[in-house]
C-alpha cells in the first residue's frame, strides 16, 4: 500500500464553527443569539471560514515534503511515450517512362497526421528510416501447396480471414506468390520496377504473437519470440526471361513467416512480365515467391497471416525539431536552459555549442553530472521538463560565457492520444517528389501519457523496494508496469509457459495487460518486445524471462428482473448491463480471483430500476416463491450457479454479453 501523509488537522468548517458555538456561554454569557442573522454568529462564520482555508494550506506541508523526498530520490515524472504506427505508401502516379530511372524515396522524418475523431489538433507520425517505393501495386497472391495453386488475393486485407502462405500442410516446394501489376502499358516490358531494396512486411492475426521470451547464454538474442524456430529454409525469387531467379535476403525478421516483421530482399534487377499460377497470359505481372526449399515446420508451426504489404515503414507520435537556439552562456556554474518543446524523446537530443572564429562543440548527455570529470562537455536533460544543465567546473564543464547553446536536432511528443484507429493517419504533411497516398492499416500502439504526482507517489515504495533488480514477482510486476502502456501485470514465479503444471525452476511469467479499450484487452506483439526489453536490463542472469498476455475467461450473463413500479423497462435493462459491465472489468477483478455467481445478486441489486432478482411466482392460493432467474456461461458453457467460476492465477474475466430480461412489478 503506498505511503499517505496525514493532515495535520482535519478539522472542517462545520467542526470550527461547532467549537466557536461551544465557548460562547463559557466566556461572553450574555450572548444568546445564535441564528445566521446575528453579527457576532457571521463573523464567527468568517474566520471559521479563513481558518479552514489556513488549516488547508497547512495540510500541503507533508505533501511537499513527500514530493521533496521524491527529489531527493531523484525520482521524477516518466516522461510521455510515443505511440508507434506502421505506414503503408501507395504509389499514385508513377513517374512517366521518358523520365529515366528515378528514385521513388521517402526520407526518413517524413510527417504524416491523423485528424482526432474528436476533433482537435492533428497527431503528428514521423517515419524513423527511409523507404524506397515500389512503384507498382501488389495486385495478386497466391499459395502453391506442392499440388495446386490458391488465390487469396480477397483474403490478403487487413482485418479479413488470415491466410497460410504455404499452405496448411507445407511441404518442399510450397510457395507464396506475390504478382505485381503495371500500370503504365506504355513502359517497356524490361524496364525496371523495382528499387536496389525491397521491403516486405509481414503482419500477422491480432493474438497470434502473444508471448517473448528472454533466454541465458552467449550469443542468444534477448528478448526473441518464444519457441523455437522452425526448422524450413525459404527461398526468394523473382521472374526473369530466362526463369526464376534468385534473390539476395538482406533482413529477415519473420523467421520462416512464423513472425510479425520485415524482410528486406535485393530488388529484381530485370524483372519481366509473365504468368504464374492461376493468371493467362491475358493477365500479365511482375512475380515473386517465396518457396520452401530445405526442412519443415512442426505442427502447430505452420505460417499464418494477416496479410502481406510493400512500401510499410515505421513511424512514431513525434516531431522532429532542428537547429533551435535555446540560449547563451553566462559562464557561471550549474547553468539550465529550456527546450521550445516537451517532453523530449530520451536520446534524441544533439547539443552543441558555438563562439565566434571557433569549430562548434558538440556536447554529451549523461545520466548524472557526478561522474564526468572537470573538462569533460557534457549535460544532463530531464526529458519531462525539457531541461539541460550543465555542469559547475568540477563535475562537468562550464560554457564558455557568450557561447552560443543550439539544439542541433531533438524529437519531442508522445501520449496517450497517439493510439489513433487504423486508417486515421491518412493525410501527408511532408511534400515528397511522387504522388503518394498514405495510410495505417493498423491501428498505433504503445502511446502513453506523463506520468502524474498521484501515480509516482504510489509508485514510489515499489521503486525503492526493488532498487532497480528484480529479484521478487513484486519486483517484476512493478518495473512491467514502468515499462509501457501497462493498465496491471502480475509475475509467477517457476512458471513456464509451455508447462503450466509443473515448477520450472529460474523460470519467471510476467502476465500484462495494456491500457486499451478493447474488450478484452491483449497487448500487441510490439509491446511485449518493448516491456521484454525493459525487463531483460533488470533480471537475473540465470533467470529465464517470459512475457505473456493474459488468458481470458468469457464471461455471459442471462437474468431476469423485476422492475420498480413506474420504471421505464428500457433504462433499467441499460442499468444492469452497466452495472454487470463494470462488475465485470477485467481490471476490477484481479489476476487469479474466482468469480462466486452469487456475487452478480448483489451487482444487479444495486442497479438503478430494480426491485428484485427473478420473478414472483404463485400456484392457486399456494404462498408465493421466488424462483432464480440468473444464468451464467463461461466461455459458452452453461456454469453451475452454486459454484464459483476458478480463475487461474495467470487469468483474467471480462464481460461477453449481457441478455437482460425485465419484468414488471406485481404487487400481490
Amino acid at each position: 500500500m503506498p505511503l499517505k501523509a496525514p493532515e495535520l488537522d482535519d478539522r472542517s468548517f462545520d467542526d470550527l464553527m461547532r467549537e466557536a458555538l461551544l465557548r460562547v456561554p463559557r466566556y461572553t454569557p450574555e450572548w444568546t443569539d445564535f441564528n445566521d442573522s446575528d453579527p457576532g454568529v457571521t463573523l464567527l462564520q468568517l474566520f471559521a471560514w479563513l481558518t479552514e482555508t489556513t488549516l488547508y494550506r497547512l495540510n500541503q506541508v507533508p505533501e511537499r515534503n513527500y514530493v521533496k523526498f521524491l527529489q531527493l530520490l531523484d525520482m521524477e515524472l516518466r516522461p510521455a511515450k510515443a505511440a508507434v504506427a506502421y505506414l503503408t505508401f501507395t504509389v499514385e502516379r508513377p513517374p512517366p517512362e521518358g523520365a529515366g530511372r528515378r528514385r521513388l524515396w521517402v526520407p526518413p522524418g517524413t510527417q504524416a497526421t491523423a485528424q482526432p475523431p474528436a476533433g482537435g489538433n492533428p497527431i503528428v507520425f514521423e517515419t524513423e528510416e527511409g523507404l524506397d517505393l515500389v512503384p507498382v501495386p501488389l495486385a495478386n497472391v497466391q499459395v502453391y501447396d506442392g499440388s495446386s495453386f490458391t488465390e487469396v488475393t480477397a483474403a490478403n486485407q487487413a482485418g479479413d480471414p488470415a491466410f497460410r502462405p504455404l499452405g496448411w500442410v507445407p511441404q518442399l516446394g510450397s510457395a507464396l506468390y506475390l504478382g505485381f501489376a503495371e500500370t503504365d502499358p506504355s513502359r517497356g516490358s524490361r524496364s525496371r520496377r523495382f528499387p536496389d531494396s525491397l521491403r516486405l512486411r509481414f503482419v500477422l492475426p491480432t493474438g497470434v504473437e502473444e508471448r517473448l521470451t528472454v533466454l541465458t547464454g552467449a550469443g542468444l538474442p534477448a528478448p526473441r519470440p518464444a519457441g523455437p524456430a522452425p526448422d524450413a529454409a525459404l527461398l526468394w525469387e523473382y521472374q526473369a526471361t530466362t526463369g526464376w531467379q534468385r534473390l539476395q535476403v538482406f533482413q529477415d525478421d519473420t523467421a520462416g513467416l512464423t513472425r510479425e516483421g520485415d524482410v528486406v530482399l535485393q530488388g529484381p534487377p530485370d524483372a519481366t512480365l509473365g504468368t504464374a499460377g492461376k493468371l493467362g497470359q491475358d493477365e500479365p505481372r511482375y512475380w515473386l515467391r517465396c518457396r520452401l526449399v530445405r526442412g519443415g515446420y512442426e505442427a502447430g508451426q505452420e505460417p499464418l497471416i494477416d496479410f502481406v504489404r510493400p512500401n510499410v515503414v515505421r513511424a512514431s507520435n513525434l516531431t522532429s525539431v532542428h537547429e533551435e537556439a535555446v540560449g547563451t552562456s553566462e559562464g557561471h556554474p550549474d547553468q539550465s536552459f529550456e527546450l521550445a518543446h516537451r517532453p523530449v524523446e530520451a536520446g534524441s537530443l544533439e547539443l552543441r555549442t558555438e563562439q565566434e572564429g571557433i569549430p562548434p562543440e558538440r556536447w554529451s548527455a549523461v545520466e548524472d553530472l557526478l561522474t564526468a570529470e572537470p573538462t569533460d562537455p557534457a549535460f544532463t536533460l530531464n526529458e519531462t521538463a525539457g531541461r539541460i544543465r550543465f555542469g559547475d567546473g568540477r563535475h562537468g564543464r562550464i560554457p564558455v560565457a557568450g557561447a552560443r547553446i543550439v539544439a542541433r536536432t531533438y524529437r519531442w511528443g508522445g501520449g496517450a492520444a497517439g493510439n489513433v484507429e487504423a486508417g486515421l493517419v491518412n493525410a501527408l504533411r511532408t511534400g515528397l517528389d511522387v504522388a503518394v497516398r498514405v495510410v495505417n492499416e493498423r491501428p498505433a500502439t504503445g502511446g502513453r501519457d506523463e506520468q502524474d504526482v498521484e501515480e509516482l507517489k504510489a509508485l514510489a515504495p515499489q521503486r525503492l523496494r526493488h532498487r532497480g533488480r528484480a529479484v521478487t514477482a513484486e519486483d517484476y510486476a512493478a518495473l512491467a508496469r514502468e515499462a509501457g502502456p501497462i493498465a496491471t501485470a502480475t509475475a509467477l514465479p517457476l512458471v513456464h509457459p509451455d508447462f503450466p503444471e509443473a515448477e520450472v525452476p529460474g523460470a519467471v511469467t510476467v502476465v500484462v495487460v495494456p491500457e486499451s479499450r478493447a474488450l478484452p484487452p491483449r497487448p500487441s506483439a510490439a509491446l511485449l518486445r518493448q516491456v521484454s526489453e525493459y525487463l531483460d536490463r533488470f533480471r537475473p542472469l540465470a533467470t529465464e524471462l517470459h512475457v505473456v498476455g493474459p488468458r481470458y475467461l468469457a464471461i455471459r450473463v442471462d437474468v431476469t428482473v423485476v422492475a420498480q413500479p413506474f420504471q421505464a423497462f428500457g433504462a433499467v435493462a441499460q442499468a444492469v448491463e452497466g452495472a454487470l459491465g463494470a462488475f465485470l472489468d477485467p481490471l476490477s477483478q484481479g489476476f487469479g480471483h474466482d468469480l462466486y455467481p452469487s456475487r452478480f445478486i448483489d451487482v444487479i441489486l444495486d442497479a438503478a430500476g430494480v426491485h428484485e432478482v427473478g420473478r414472483v411466482h404463485g400456484t392457486g392460493s399456494a404462498a408465493t416463491a421466488l424462483r432464480p432467474a440468473l444464468s451464467v456461461y463461461v466461455d459458452d458453457r452453461l456454469h453451475d450457479s452454486f459454484e464459483p467460476v476458478v480463475v487461474p492465477a495467470d487469468s483474467l474475466v471480462y464481460g461477453a454479453g449481457y441478455q437482460v430480461n425485465v419484468v414488471p412489478f406485481e404487487d400481490r
